[in-house]
């Protein structure tokens, strides 16, 4: 009998890629005048998490945050950097006859991170850590009691330094009966989260045993406080609103915040006026593409690519613009795009149809025509338009560009 094999869909995937590891331990050999034990020294010049199951092409979904002008980073950093100092217990035994472990302080400093998640992405990897778990645990009940002699490292102390993120959240579907039941995460997925800035404050757990409480405990103040503090920033970076956000944000670093920061002195008050006006400019040009992107894609949602020219639009170029002239290939490509298939529309096909049924049929293909030889066009400009705009933006803020590429790279 055949049996249905479930194949490995080897087009979806996610990886884990470090870069630049350095490690450093010193041990210590029992001493009757210190319990120092060892002493360790972590740090990951470069590391980030890819996946390729909500695009066909590979997706950094968490990686640094490169952005010299807003936090500059040194050299000698390294995106995720730990040190742990470990000593012997004065006792060695407990009082129950059970063997302690050794103690530990640790600290961890992460650098600012920049994050790409969708929704689908996230489920994958929920459902492949789970089936993993659900896995190890069968074949620890299989093989009978776990030893004891395992023993978890003991933290004395757990110290995290504060860290940015950047996020970006793209839900697929939200789950209405799981919110009605009480899961109130699920309203993250009721619209898309764009460029929200998150802090993650310092943390500092005390009395903790194994890694896995740690983190626990960690993720559980991050989120309280995030919860506590930061809220609204869900709502202010949902897309429907960000647009607005973005603008008023610009509008208060031109008029408000140089007055607020001049104190008086015309000098300082020209110098916070240029910032201004360049972030005012910046976010003007973001919005607009966004919109004017937006305002293709729904075009060209409506449009029956039918062409014989296979003018269907195409992905934009992988590479970012660096300036206006960098876009401007992709731009009229887009634009002789739209012209083409209006022309095979309103032109190229009634011209078939007057040979073949006259001059009637060729009134009707053109009257049917009409919409297509309007809304492709426009599609066409709307795209041109729109990575124009990214191409001034970058020119206006090469730092953002920077960032662009850093969360290409890599992959």
């Amino acid at each position: 009998r055949n049996r249905h094999k479930h194949r490995r869909n080897v087009n979806k995937y996610f990886q884990i890629s470090f870069e630049g590891l350095k490690l450093r331990q010193d041990s210590f050999t029992d001493n009757f005048e210190h319990l120092l034990a060892s002493c360790l020294d972590l740090s990951i010049t470069d590391f980030f998490v890819a996946e390729c199951i909500s695009n066909q092409h590979p997706v950094k979904m968490l990686g640094e945050w490169l952005n010299e002008r807003e936090h500059p980073r040194d050299n000698s950093d390294g995106i995720i950097m730990l040190k742990m100092v470990t000593k012997h217990p004065a006792l060695r035994v407990s009082a129950d006859g059970k063997l302690m472990s050794d103690e530990s302080r640790a600290t961890l400093e992460l650098l600012p991170l920049r994050c790409f998640f969708d929704q689908s992405a996230v489920r994958y990897i929920q459902r492949f850590f789970s089936a993993n778990t659900n896995g190890s645990d069968a074949e620890e009940n299989d093989g009978g009691e776990l030893d004891d002699e395992l023993i978890n490292v003991f933290f004395q102390t757990f110290k995290v330094f504060p860290c940015k993120l950047k996020v970006d959240y793209m839900p697929e579907k939200m789950d209405v009966d799981a919110f009605r039941d009480g899961n109130y995460v699920e309203i993250l997925n009721l619209c898309p989260l764009e460029e929200m800035v998150l802090t993650l404050q310092e943390v500092e757990n005390n009395d903790l045993s194994g890694w896995g409480s740690v983190f626990r405990e960690l993720a559980g103040k991050w989120i309280e406080d995030i919860c506590a503090t930061q809220a609204h920033k869900f709502f202010t970076k949902a897309a429907p609103i960000q647009v607005f956000s973005g603008l008023g944000e610009g509008m208060a670093d031109l008029v408000i915040i140089p007055l607020a920061l001049s104190d008086g002195n015309f000098t300082d008050y020209i110098k916070c006026l240029l910032e201004g006006t360049s972030s005012f400019a910046e976010k003007a040009l973001r919005t607009s593409a966004k919109i004017t992107q937006f305002a293709a894609s729904q075009l060209n949602s409506n449009l029956p690519y039918v062409g014989e020219t296979s003018s269907c639009p195409r992905p934009r170029p992988p590479n970012v613009p660096k300036h206006a002239g960098d876009a401007a290939g992709y731009a009229c490509e887009s634009i002789v795009r739209g012209l083409r298939e209006a022309n095979y529309k309103i032109v190229t096909i009634p011209c078939r149809e007057y040979h073949y049924k006259g001059a009637g049929g060729a009134a009707r293909s053109a009257v049917r025509g009409i919409p297509v030889a309007v809304l492709a066009p426009l599609s066409g400009a709307s795209e041109a338009l729109s990575y124009t705009l990214i191409g001034l933006r970058n020119q206006l803020r090469p730092d953002l560009r920077k960032e662009e590429e850093a969360s290409l790279r890599g992959l």
